[in-house]
């Protein structure tokens, strides 16, 4: 669905230009020839915008790219909650076999995360559901695309796609990164890139939840580039949909980090240093001593209990760090409670 396009000879990738992108990379994924389109109103703007734009998530040097890339190998540790953000993007069928897939297209996807974590802990969707990831850091969706990956780099507030050319969007885990200012515009484009009748998610963390707190604790005062982020409240949350002009529905989501070991020892050791290389904390933690000091430090701020309590409904969520024996191994769980927006676009 190409158009016009832009031809110019920036980077748009670390190692490609525009024009090989559209060249080598654009056909040899049926989703993008489908769906990219440069072409756009303010395509130019947009474009000059991102290679000018430097992330935090390109390397450990511009803030904890690196780093985080490298928790993100382990791609089961966060699927608990992102199998729940994909059933709310794209509801299961009852006829599954005989249903086309669905392209969701995972505005803020990094490397491919998601992606991944579909075709290693999701056999049953693998069929269901393809996944576009799109990024901001151009290092993020080089990656991507080097994994085989359907990746395109762009804002959240200006998405080099045609309209009504995704089943569904997901914007989930850095929603915050969005400054406040374009918050409705990366709701509203991503609106505008679904299809009707289908559905955009947006996930992130209530501003007074403990996952906020430990960002503004923890990660902000002991990471390179900082974490100076506004998150998101339930109120504004959906007032940001109906002034796009869809509304949606604000939910609560169980999104825990869960990461097995050997031992119990074992367990907390590596959940500690998921959460290290995560959020861009191993300097800090280094400072902390041992297992002992650096689990006690997440039994601290990631205690559910009292966050719960201010809940519109009641949830079963677990109330602390735990760790528990399941079959052969030893699991260490860290709960984390999102706010979840849930907006259907209506049939066109």
């Amino acid at each position: 669905m190409q158009a016009d396009a832009p031809t110019g000879t920036d980077a748009y990738l670390p190692s490609l230009t525009l024009e090989d992108y559209l060249r080598d990379t654009v056909p040899a994924h049926p989703v993008l020839k489908a769906s990219v389109d440069f072409g756009r109103p303010g395509a130019d703007k947009a474009l000059r915008a991102l290679a000018a734009t430097t992330t935090e998530f390109d390397s450990d040097d511009t803030g904890r790219g690196d780093s985080y890339r490298r928790a993100q190998q382990d791609s089961s540790v966060r699927w608990a909650g992102m199998r729940q953000l994909l059933e709310l993007a794209a509801p299961s069928r009852a006829t599954p076999d005989t249903a086309a897939p669905r392209t969701v297209l995972d505005v803020l996807g990094g490397d491919g995360t998601i992606a991944r974590a579909v075709h290693d802990n999701a056999p049953d969707l693998r069929d269901q559901v393809h996944i576009l990831t799109g990024d901001l850091s151009g290092d993020m969706v080089e990656r991507a695309l080097a994994q085989g990956l359907a990746a395109i780099r762009q804002a959240a507030d200006h998405l080099f796609l045609a309209d009504g050319t995704m089943d569904a969007a997901l914007l989930a885990y850095g929603t915050h990164h969005i400054a406040p200012q374009d918050r409705l515009d990366a709701v509203t484009e991503a609106l505008r890139v679904v299809k009707g009748g289908g559905h955009v998610v947006l996930h992130d963390f209530d501003d007074t939840s403990p996952m906020a707190r430990f960002f503004t604790d923890v990660v902000h005062p002991h990471t390179t580039a900082g974490h100076d982020y506004r998150h998101f409240s339930r109120g504004p949350l959906a007032e940001l949909f109906a002034e796009a002009g869809t509304p949606a529905r604000v939910i609560d989501l169980y999104d825990p980090l869960v990461v097995r070991g050997t031992t119990r020892e074992d367990a907390r050791r590596r959940m500690c240093a998921y959460v290290a290389d995560m959020y861009g904390v191993g300097a800090f933690f280094a400072t902390l001593g041992g297992t002992d000091a650096r689990w006690r430090l997440l039994e601290h701020y990631f205690q559910h209990e009292a966050y719960a309590a201010t809940l519109p409904e009641k949830t079963d969520f677990t109330p602390g760090p735990v760790v528990y024996r399941s079959e052969d191994a030893f699991i260490a769980e860290i709960p984390r409670a999102a706010i979840v927006a849930v907006a259907h676009k209506p049939p066109t």
